[in-house]
């Protein structure tokens, strides 16, 4: 039976189990013994009819998805595949091949960006674009002002000024070496440990260019750009500096403001008292930050300078607002087999495409010490 045809019965059928219960309430009554029990029957049929009609669409929406033969196998099995060197043509075919190697299956790839994110505190809370190419950001450099006029007055005119910010894709290599021998183990699994292995290494090095990166080969930091706030000493921070720091941004950009310092800098920071002896550092730890100052959350990254001579020890702000980083969402991979083979070992080389710029410095304070 066509599914339009069982979809026009199963509202038949409704249609009847209204009119018996229409008259029942009309007659103020119940069901007589004939109308129970025809009304049982229709239940059963506009169940059935449900639970079929429900079973033909989904499988028709899994029909309509088409998916590929790359994604239906498992993709983990496509690479172990790939770095053993097994069944070359079919595997091949799966993975798909530039000049920068053989793209990851989609789902490899999404796997690897998620971890990087668990991995990374600071790339998880800026903003990211997943684009295969160029992305280009208007920035306001000089905003358009408003004015209190006089009736029938000439409205002053603002200049307003913009700027595009382009942000391209940078790369970033990460290279595992995999013994032979365990390459050769079946129950073995070499993507585990190779995304294990890079994932790590693209966390760390993401991090630590979004925060200070310099803008050649890489990603331009966080460190350069931002609202100033220079501290007194060279080595050292004080309560009052801590308040200031807070108040120094703008009030659109408190409400999801993050503090971000390394680990020397807050063990220095959580020795810190306000007037009234209170320590102004709450310790407790949840969702990946240390605790709180001045209740907003805390992240440390060994990425971030620790207090010293003309070092940036802290940043605090509305990162989401401040950074974009431009991702392309597939990452690729070459097999190195002769480069290490007197090694007894296989090189697998694996290539993250990103870049990143600060946007909107009003949205965060860059804290230095003095000189």
């Amino acid at each position: 039976m066509e599914l339009k045809k069982m979809i026009e019965q199963r509202n038949a059928l409704v249609e009847e189990m209204q009119g018996l219960i229409n008259s029942a309430k009309t007659e103020t009554r119940a069901f007589n013994e004939t109308e129970n029990t025809r009304f049982e029957e229709i239940r059963s049929l506009v169940d059935g009819l449900d639970k079929t009609i429900k079973a033909i669409e989904d499988f028709e929406k899994m029909i309509a998805k088409k998916p590929t033969e790359t994604e239906t196998r498992a993709a983990k099995d496509i690479l172990n595949d790939f770095i053993r060197g097994e069944n070359p043509v079919e595997t091949r075919a799966q993975m798909s091949t530039t000049v920068n190697g053989n793209i990851i299956p989609t789902e490899l790839s999404s796997d690897i960006l998620k971890k990087v994110e668990e991995l990374s505190g600071i790339y998880s809370m800026v903003r990211k674009i997943n684009s295969t190419g160029k992305y280009q950001q208007i920035v306001e450099k000089n905003k358009m002002t408003a004015g209190w006029t006089d009736e029938l007055a000439e409205v002053t005119a603002s200049d307003p000024d913009y700027e595009v910010v382009e942000i391209d894709h940078f790369k970033l290599g990460s290279l595992a070496k995999i013994p032979i021998e365990l390459i050769n183990q079946a129950n073995f699994d070499i993507t585990a440990e190779v995304i294990g292995q890079q994932t790590r290494d693209f966390a760390t090095k993401v991090e630590t260019a979004i925060i200070k990166g310099t803008g050649t080969l890489q990603p331009t930091g966080l460190t350069s750009s931002g609202t100033v706030f220079n501290l007194a000493s060279a080595t050292a921070i004080t309560a009052d500096e801590i308040v200031k720091i807070y108040h120094s941004l703008k009030a659109p950009y408190i409400q999801k403001a993050v503090w971000l310092m390394s680990r020397g800098t807050l063990c220095a920071i959580r020795l810190l008292k306000d007037s009234t002896g209170v320590y102004l550092f709450n310790a407790n730890p949840v969702n990946g930050y240390e605790g709180t100052i001045l209740g907003k959350p805390v992240m440390i990254s060994e990425a971030m300078d620790e207090l010293g001579s003309s070092k940036t020890p802290i940043l605090f702000g509305d990162f989401a607002s401040a950074y974009i980083a431009n991702v392309n969402p597939s990452q690729t991979i070459q097999i190195l087999n002769e480069v290490y083979a007197t090694q007894g070992a296989k090189g697998v080389l694996g290539f993250l495409f990103i870049d990143g710029k600060p946007v909107l410095a009003e949205a965060y304070a860059t804290v230095k010490n003095i000189a």
